[in-house]
């Protein structure tokens, strides 16, 4: 009876002892899945930046370059090209894509040639290409015109389903993790072994990834409005300006009217720390900008032409701010800088209205996605520092300014658009003259407005 009662002692204990070890052996590290992207033709780094926005957060992308590699060790030292679209011409690109996969030891691959095809048409032909050789699960074309938002929609419509049915869920990654952080026998806690491997990856991920914004590790998105690093505008303006005094009394107050005059526009930001995920400090850019009439000259009656010089120039500071999935708000204070001067001689210069402002602007102004093109809306506060002559010529002169802007931007390529956008600046004045004085008029209205067409390079 002692040795019978040993004996099922002995089995019971065994019996714990595997259901207490079987945990541990059904939450055994799972091996992860990657896919590698690679895209031939025009703007490919741009679309494989989009279709890599797409990958869920569980499915890495290898190094492009590394998988470039494995693809010419596999025999593909030359562009697919067309030959991609051709199913009867494909046979052995596809043959070697696959072979590169399983060099790269990923589960798929995803490749795309971004052409114009029989009808004109710029698109992307994309197949993914995995280990079976059975049918492929995507053989079809993306358009590429219209906005970058439209094309990661048809991309998204395309790869989703794929993606999300390779991607492992997010509960496997969960049961990776380990849960008491213990030790894996060697010394090392399994916690920190996990936190080796992440960070792997995440560097992995970050390297394929590099378009992603703000919202993804910090990374922005070039070409994007709402975290580009720069961008550069250049154009003509077709300038006018209409000085009138109210109420004048003096008979030696001149009026002044132009429009139409040409001038060149150039102008720049730049965000220095658009790469980070610093607060505030991310969307904070330099903004500066300059403009000048070309052959400006005026008259009085029919006098002969004077010299005129017209010019702007804007410095300061823009807080960028994301609205939405794709509208842009700016908060942006600084310096402008107009200078509005007739060269006449002495006695016609003290009564003709030149301006030399120094002005503190303070303003907002917002970027909305409207179909395939954005609409511009701007309003601005002009505090004159100083406001030059024809002011300096009354008693108890008070000057504010106003500006507000409106335009179109319309996308051309990858990161460069066409603009056209109207600016106008008004600064309303009011004298305190007194009896005797050899300038009376109870104020003035001094109007700017600039037509500008434009091309810009969003980076």
């Amino acid at each position: 009876m002692s040795l019978c009662g040993r004996i099922l002692l002995g089995l019971s204990a065994a019996t714990v002892t595997t259901f207490a070890l079987s945990p541990i052996a059904l939450a055994a590290p799972k091996g992860s899945k990657s896919i590698a992207i690679h895209i031939e033709g025009p703007n490919a780094d741009d679309i494989r930046e989009d279709i890599a926005s797409l990958v869920p957060e569980t499915l890495k992308v290898v190094d492009a370059d590394a998988f470039s590699k494995s693809l010419r060790g596999a025999g593909q030292t030359k562009p697919v090209g067309d030959a991609l679209v051709t199913k009867a011409q494909r046979k052995k690109a596809i043959d070697r894509i696959r072979k590169a996969g399983k060099a790269a030891k990923v589960e798929g691959v995803i490749y795309g040639v971004s052409r114009t095809n029989k009808k004109k048409k710029k698109e992307v032909h994309l197949v993914y290409v995995d280990e079976n050789a059975g049918d492929l699960a995507v053989d079809s074309a993306v358009p590429l015109g219209g906005s970058r938002d439209d094309r990661k929609k048809a991309l998204e419509e395309l790869l989703g389903p794929t993606l999300s049915q390779i991607a492992p869920p997010p509960a496997a990654a969960d049961e990776d993790k380990p849960k008491d952080g213990g030790d894996d026998g060697d010394g090392a806690k399994d916690g920190d072994e996990e936190k080796d491997g992440d960070d792997g990856d995440k560097s992995a991920d970050d390297g394929d990834k590099g378009g992603d914004d703000g919202d993804k590790g910090g990374k922005r998105k070039r070409h994007d409005p709402r975290s580009a690093l720069f961008s550069v505008e250049a154009g003509v303006e077709f300038t006018g300006r209409w000085f009138e005094y109210s109420d004048p009394v003096t008979q030696n107050l001149r009026p002044y009217d132009v429009f139409g005059q040409p001038a060149l526009s150039i102008s720049g930001e730049v965000y220095p720390l658009a790469s980070t995920d610093i607060p505030v400090l991310k969307g904070l850019g330099i903004t500066a900008g300059y403009m000048l009439a070309l052959g400006l000259n005026s008259a009085v009656g029919e006098g002969d032409p004077i010299s005129t010089t017209y010019q702007r120039v804007n410095l300061g500071l823009r807080e960028r701010l994301s609205i939405g999935e794709s509208a842009v708000l700016g908060i942006s204070a600084g310096l402008r800088l107009l200078t509005f001067e007739v060269d006449a001689p002495e006695a016609l210069a003290r009564t003709v209205p030149n301006v030399s402002y120094t002005l503190v602007r303070g303003g907002l102004d917002l970027r909305v996605p409207a179909g395939p093109v954005a609409l511009a809306l701007g309003a601005d506060y002009l505090f004159p520092l100083s406001s030059g002559p024809v002011y300096d010529r009354f008693a108890g002169a008070s000057v504010q300014g106003i500006g507000a802007m409106a335009g179109v931007l319309v996308p051309v390529t990858t990161g460069v658009e066409a603009r056209l956008l109207v600016e106008y600046a008004r600064f309303f004045s009011s004298f305190e003259p007194a009896i005797g004085d050899p300038y009376v008029a109870g104020g003035a209205i001094d109007q700017y407005l600039g037509v500008r067409l434009a091309g810009a390079y969003v980076y």
